[in-house]
């Protein structure tokens, strides 16, 4: 399906470069009179194969990983490609990096019309985190899936689908402080969040921490959707207890990376601190990476 309404480039250039890009103001038009969209409405533009002609005049489309227009007499590019990588590990590892940023992500490597922006930190422990989300407070990643400009990474309600990351490393950085702390799955076999949801700690083994954080411990991971909690939790291995989503094995001393629980008595984000008690909010984003 095409979007068909038509619009006015508001820019001065448009430009995707290796799937990184920035915001761009687009007008639309129906019938001649602005078309208002909603503050946090996201128009998708789909894949298509349709003649460009005077009845198709201003419509937009993908097309071979490219933004186009009709003008009424052929098909305009207006972007280089803008799909560029599985995820950011992929970006990385074939050298298109352009730093950090926003870049078009497609996991399933099928048809780009389901393909998404999210941030990519590339330069932390050597860069390639898909970064899933930003919050000092709660966050529920399994649904929470779209990313918008009005939340740009590093401020609270930033989001993006990691469901379909495949990881084997994670990675918490606390803004407040700017500390960082990484997680490396000891069995180095990747997993992803969306067939994993709500499983014991002991499915996905012991994880190794790097950067800040007690290297006293072995850790381990939860990916969590329900309410009780949600989103996805590194803290300690204590007393042999692999942790539940809504069971922390009564671990008050091992240092928690988490956001906050629907309880009063768990509330707050914790980063590099005991969170089996209230803690203060503290915005943190979470973000993963398959090993290099």
């Amino acid at each position: 399906m095409l979007l068909k309404i038509t619009f006015i480039l508001c820019v001065t250039a448009l430009v995707f470069r290796c799937g990184m890009c920035d915001p761009v103001n687009v007008l639309f038009l129906s019938n001649g009179h602005s078309l208002k969209l909603s503050k946090h409405q996201n128009v998708r533009v789909q894949e298509s194969t349709a003649s460009c002609n005077s009845e198709n005049k201003g419509l937009l489309r993908m097309a071979n990983l490219h933004l186009e227009f009709c003008n009424g007499k052929a098909w305009v590019r207006l972007s280089e490609e803008m799909v560029s990588g599985k995820d950011c590990s992929d970006i990385k590892k074939r050298g298109d990096s352009r730093g950090d940023g926003m870049y078009w992500l497609d996991p399933d490597g099928g048809s780009h019309s389901n393909a998404f922006l999210a941030y990519c930190d590339m330069t932390s422990y050597g860069g390639g985190w898909t970064m899933c989300y930003t919050t000092d407070d709660k966050a529920k990643p399994r649904t929470e899936v779209m990313y918008s400009s009005k939340f740009p990474y590093g401020s609270d309600g930033y989001r993006t689908n990691c469901n379909n990351i495949p990881f084997t490393e994670i990675i918490f950085i606390d803004h407040q402080s700017g500390n960082k702390a990484y997680f490396k799955r000891k069995s180095n076999l990747s997993i992803m969040a969306a067939a994993n949801y709500g499983k014991t700690g002991s499915a996905y083994g012991l994880w190794d921490g790097v950067g800040s954080m007690n290297s006293a411990y072995s850790y381990q991971l939860l990916i969590c959707d329900t309410s009780f909690f949600s989103g996805l939790f590194v803290s300690g291995y204590t007393g042999n207890c692999y942790k539940k989503c809504n069971h922390w094995c009564g671990d008050t001393k091992s240092p928690y990376f988490r956001t906050a629980s629907t309880s009063s008595s768990l509330s707050g984000a914790a980063f590099n601190t005991n969170g089996h008690r209230p803690v203060s909010a503290r915005l943190i984003s979470v973000g993963l990476r398959r090993s290099h």
